[in-house]
């Protein structure tokens, strides 16, 4: 488990026009080059649904061991996963958003992001 807040803002400067005022907070196992690249598809989702380019701040939270997101099948299939909830505000709405990161069969990680969070309504 890693925090990451400043250095993570860092990195989004080329993601968003604001970026020195994004906070990013909270417990991920993701590192930095993997926040922005997952943080770059939640705003393209912000974007789209809710008419807002960039987000505020994000927090996240590592879900327990044994969360598995109903509605399947998804593209992590039986790999073990980390699933973390991102609760993202844009232009003042907070919105959750469920990543997923999974081994790649290749060494790297591979990650998906679903919204709305399962089990909630899209609020968009």
């Amino acid at each position: 488990m890693r925090s990451k807040s400043l250095l993570a803002a860092v990195l989004l400067v080329a993601l968003t026009a604001h970026a020195d005022q994004f906070r990013f907070t909270g417990n991920t196992t993701a590192g930095n080059t993997l926040i922005v690249d997952a943080l770059r598809q939640v705003v393209t989702i912000g974007e789209a649904k809710f008419n807002c380019p960039t987000p505020d701040k994000a927090e996240a939270e590592i879900l327990p061991e044994g969360f598995v997101p109903p509605r399947g099948p998804h593209a992590e299939g039986n790999a073990p996963t980390v699933y973390e909830r991102w609760n993202v505000t844009f232009c003042g709405s907070t919105r959750s958003f469920l990543i997923a990161f999974w081994p790649a069969t290749d060494g790297g990680v591979v990650f998906r992001v679903q919204y709305p969070f399962p089990g909630e309504e899209d609020a968009s």
